[in-house]
């Protein structure tokens, strides 16, 4: 009977050194997940680790991404070293991972490949683990069902009311200002009310004339400019001075309506050599003299204060 016993323990102590003469003579490389399971939408972490010796050199074959149907990638492969110790170096290939859908997910298995000190390589396949992704579990013996709420009302706070009331007081101020400014411009007023005071015609031909004189238009060969400033000029005078449509007549037109106004004909034949000699410049491309362009101002400024001091005698007769 004891020897039976004591061949049974010798058979058992036997097959343990066998096994782990097996376990350690085949080692079995593994990557690692940073938790056993997660919730949907979780993350984690999926480990490589590597153990290699000073002098020696490895390479990590990147996981396809996505690593497995299902499986999203929320950081990409990389590599970060653990620890360099009595000569041993410790390394270690990670990715951060998540799903959105319950079940066992089976990640693929990764090859390592280390360059040994005397330039032998060897292959490494480490075994893929299972990712276990688990749900909320919900009670559907006590669960009650809620409807969908409404949207919320905030009360109007007093900051609003502010805001909004300033603004249409903006608005009425602005519509106020527009319409009093068009009211007194029609009038003739300034905006305050005060009557407009104009420069009388005269004034502002002389004034213009004088100013196109400095431009010295012709002397830089812009005769055109030149005829249509000091015509215009004439015309925004008569158009003033005897309330004709000067400004959208033609020369004739003009002069036609001009006729009776007991101008002295030697100035209106002036003043129409003027004007004929303007329609030449600007329509036929006519390259006035020297003469003419000299006598041009002179012709303007001589009609305005002729007809200014003709209405002033007109006016003392009355």
């Amino acid at each position: 009977m004891k020897r039976k016993y004591f061949l049974t323990i010798l058979t058992l102590f036997f097959c343990a050194i066998n096994l782990f003469a097996q376990n350690d003579g085949e080692p079995q490389y593994k990557s690692v997940l940073s938790k056993d399971s997660i919730l949907i939408g979780d993350q984690i972490e999926w480990r490589i680790p590597v153990r290699i010796l000073e002098g020696e050199d490895y390479y990590i074959e990147r996981p396809d991404d996505p690593v497995a149907p299902g499986v999203e990638t929320i950081k990409g492969f990389h590599i970060d070293t653990l620890s360099f110790r009595r000569g041993r170096v410790e390394v270690e290939g990670r990715m951060t991972l998540t799903v959105f859908d319950s079940g066992s997910y089976f990640l693929p298995p990764v090859i390592v490949h280390i360059e040994r000190a005397d330039g032998s390589v060897d292959t490494l396949i480490y075994d893929g683990p299972i990712l276990d992704v688990n749900t909320i579990q919900i009670d559907t013996a006590t669960f009650v069902p809620f409807d969908i709420k409404g949207q919320i009302k905030y009360p109007v706070t007093f900051s609003e009311i502010l805001l909004w009331g300033g603004i249409v007081l903006i608005v009425v101020a602005l519509v106020w200002l527009i319409v009093r400014f068009v009211k007194r411009s029609g009038e003739g007023r300034s905006f305050f009310g005060r009557p407009i005071v104009k420069d009388p015609p005269h004034i502002v031909a002389l004034r213009s004339l004088e100013k196109i004189r400095g431009q010295k238009l012709w002397q830089n060969n812009r005769h055109k400019q030149f005829y249509t400033a000091v015509t215009d000029t004439l015309r925004k005078y008569i158009s003033d001075r005897y309330h004709i449509a000067a400004m959208e007549q033609t020369s004739n037109e003009m002069f036609a309506e001009l006729k009776d106004k007991e101008i002295d004909p030697n100035l209106m034949e002036r003043l129409r050599e003027l004007f004929t000699t303007a329609d030449f410049v600007k329509f036929a491309k006519h390259t006035p003299s020297i003469g003419e362009n000299e006598e041009a101002i002179p012709t303007a400024v001589r009609f305005v204060n002729a007809t200014f001091l003709q209405e002033i005698e007109k006016e003392k007769e009355e």
